[in-house]
């Protein structure tokens, strides 16, 4: 269903700023890509001053073109403000393949409207591709439209190059469960999930993402003509005001149909 007229009007001028702020960001990462000194967040994670320049950038942005709008970021604040708009960003999803040099990793924007996603963008610099997702306009990637792949069989050997994207654990467990298709383990759930939006990929499994992971991705599959289900712990989407997602995670996949992901990923979380 399109937007309404007035959502529609924020969309399209929000399209346009975050585009130019990600066209101004690339340079930056791409000099950062292998080269970057890293440390470790209070999670065990690793974080890089890139990814907290590339926030700053995208919120600088953002608040000259939407000073009324609110910023939920992996970086800053992870807490769910008190607003009709917010914005999910996650500066560099993929860090650890963006210090590697490894260049599966992306940056992902969604802008969320009554905790909605309307506008979702993956901006991936190395890989030279950017996904977009407007809610009820369809998802393309580099202005070419997506859709999912057709449900494949998933014993047919035949099909044993057809990625699906898992983490490690699931990946290992794919063989014993019967799943003939090919189990990718990249790193990026962003970029794992634009892979089934744009039919690269059959379905994606992600046992931990945070909804900064999430949020612009989902958007994609659904518009794509894809499905995205929450199969352990509360739903990351839509967003609630005063949660705070610092802790918060869920087991996300995506497919064709919700009943192949019970089919075939269903069985794969512990």
């Amino acid at each position: 269903m399109p937007l309404p007229t007035d959502v529609a009007e924020v969309v399209a001028r929000a399209t346009s700023t975050i585009e130019a702020a990600l066209d101004g960001l690339r340079p930056r990462l791409l000099d950062g890509a292998g080269n970057e000194a890293w440390r470790t967040k209070q999670d065990g994670t690793p974080v890089t001053d890139a990814d907290e320049e590339a926030h700053d950038q995208l919120a600088d942005a953002i608040g000259a073109a939407f000073p009324d709008h609110a910023i939920l970021s992996e970086e800053r604040s992870t807490s769910v403000p008190d607003a009709d708009w917010c914005w999910v960003i996650d500066p560099i999803d993929g860090t650890s393949n963006f210090i590697s040099g490894l260049p599966w990793w992306c940056v992902s924007v969604a802008l969320t409207h009554l905790g909605e996603p309307v506008l979702a963008v993956v901006d991936a610099p190395a890989l030279g591709s950017r996904w977009t997702a407007v809610r009820g306009g369809g998802a393309t990637r580099d202005g070419r439209a997506l859709s999912v792949r057709p449900p494949v069989d998933w014993r047919d050997k035949r099909l044993r190059h057809v990625p699906l994207m898992l983490t490690t654990g699931t990946a290992r467990r794919a063989r014993s469960a019967g799943i003939r298709l090919n189990p990718r383990v990249m790193g990026s759930t962003a970029l794992d999930i634009c892979s089934v939006a744009d039919g690269t990929a059959a379905g994606s499994l992600a046992m931990v993402p945070h909804v900064w992971d999430v949020a612009a991705a989902s958007l994609l599959v659904t518009e794509a003509g894809g499905v995205v289900a929450t199969l352990g712990g509360e739903r990351l989407l839509p967003l609630r005001r005063g949660e705070d997602h610092r802790d918060r995670s869920a087991i996300v996949a995506t497919g064709p149909t919700r009943g192949w992901i019970d089919e075939v990923l269903g069985p794969l979380p512990p």
